[in-house]
């Protein structure tokens, strides 16, 4: 089969997986006694792509990109994993390769979406950014593969290549690049002291320790004068959701930090220790749409505990937990089955996290854009950080005046899920 007919045939499939899923929504709400009735539809088709079909299709490439485009509906997350990918997903997970090109990318559209891209990473000196797709990986259309196999395609031994075909923002023709994989070295937190004894700290992910590295941080910016603070966490844009409210944890002495719930995962409520707690300073949060999983948690924690605006862009919109499944024939569904709730009971999957203060990054830029317009070798100040740092210097009084957030109830739980960014 041609790759054109072949492309077809998946689209199809992809299309109507999309329809089967919608459809028996649609009739469990209208026929609860027969929640499968619409399969015999995909049965139905599947009988006519055999039979009538051009050309003799390769059911099994159909099959499978059926299972793809019914997980991939569901959200960016899931995924359905092949024999090869489940083995190589099972390889990855015991034995973790050392080396990336330094992206984070989720699904979007279809395509693989950059949504961070680490300082001084390969990924970085190509000039990738977020915004810009991964149209291919390895030769292999994006579309055609599970978010779990395109990060895996992106880490491997350090000196190794992978091929990327990328949709760039500045560039109307695609880029094909040659990234060779490295091991990177762990981002510094950026701290600094601004006049107004305003203790700055940014922070570029949230991997394992890296909320203790804020509190000695913390500890470090106080004795040197500070008296508030501004929390950046702009492109922080992989980590551990156990360390997002660890360090939404410094912050808060009581309330709720987040909620996790799924349809087979009971609703569990994290709330903040006091025993955690360092500072009541005034304070303001950084963000933007590289914001993303664990930091959303933070974000969204101090400001629904009323602790902290939020002064920036929407955030990325990723909060939840996936679970991996394995089926009868050697590959794996990795479902998503628990979602991210705010302390006010808002999804943040899909949805993101809003700012309390909406402000682009550089003058003339669209928001959620704050990415330097091409040949710009200037883009002025930040701003979000100076916006930031006139509200710290106003909030002296309002924010001692915010009475403390009583707690939510429910045991602090150790929801330690990774975000399987490389963190």
């Amino acid at each position: 089969m041609s790759r054109k007919l072949t492309f077809l045939v998946l689209a199809i499939s992809f299309l109507l997986a999309a329809y089967v899923v919608a459809g028996a929504a649609l009739n469990r709400q209208q026929h609860p006694d027969e929640p499968f009735e619409q399969m015999n539809v995909y049965q139905e088709v599947m009988e006519y792509i055999r039979r009538d079909y051009v050309t003799k299709p390769n059911l099994n490439a159909v099959t499978d990109g059926a299972l793809h485009g019914l997980l991939a509906s569901l959200d960016a997350d899931s995924s359905y994993l092949s024999p090869a990918e489940y083995q190589a997903f099972l390889q990855d997970e015991k034995t973790p390769h050392p080396g990336s090109v330094g992206l984070v990318v989720t699904k979007r559209m279809g395509y693989a979406a950059i949504v961070d891209v680490t300082p001084g990473s390969p990924a970085a000196r190509a000039h990738l950014m977020r915004g810009d797709f991964l149209e291919s990986v390895d030769h292999h259309s994006t579309t055609d593969l599970s978010l779990v196999a395109i990060r895996s395609l992106l880490t491997g031994q350090p000196g190794t290549s992978v091929q990327a075909t990328a949709v760039v923002v500045h560039h109307v023709q695609p880029r094909t690049l040659t990234l060779q994989r490295a091991k990177l070295a762990e981002p510094a937190l950026g701290i600094h002291l601004y006049p107004g004894h305003i203790g700055y700290i940014a922070v570029p992910d949230l991997r394992q320790g890296r909320a203790e590295q804020v509190r000695k941080a913390l500890e470090v910016l106080k004795h040197r004068g500070a008296q508030r603070f501004i929390l950046d966490l702009r492109n922080c844009g992989s980590g551990r959701y156990r360390q997002g409210e660890a360090l939404a944890n410094l912050f808060l002495r009581a309330g709720a930090i987040t909620t996790l719930q799924g349809q087979t995962v009971a609703k569990k409520v994290v709330a903040a220790q006091a025993g955690q707690f360092v500072t009541a300073a005034p304070m303001a949060v950084l963000i933007n749409a590289g914001t993303f999983g664990p930091a959303e948690i933070t974000a969204a924690a101090l400001r629904d505990n009323h602790r902290a605006p939020l002064i920036g862009d929407q955030t990325s919109g990723e909060g939840s937990v996936q679970q991996l499944i394995p089926v009868g024939d050697g590959s794996a569904v990795y479902l998503s089955v628990a979602d991210y709730y705010t302390p006010n009971g808002k999804r943040i999957q899909g949805r993101g996290v809003k700012p309390s203060i909406e402000q682009v990054r550089y003058a003339g830029a669209m928001p959620q854009a704050d990415i330097p317009f091409e040949g710009m070798q200037n883009t002025g100040p930040d701003l979000q950080l100076q916006k930031a740092l006139s509200v710290v210097r106003d909030e002296t009084k309002t924010a001692h005046a915010c009475p403390l957030p009583q707690p939510a109830g429910g045991q602090y739980v150790d929801a330690s899920y990774d975000t399987r960014q490389g963190a």
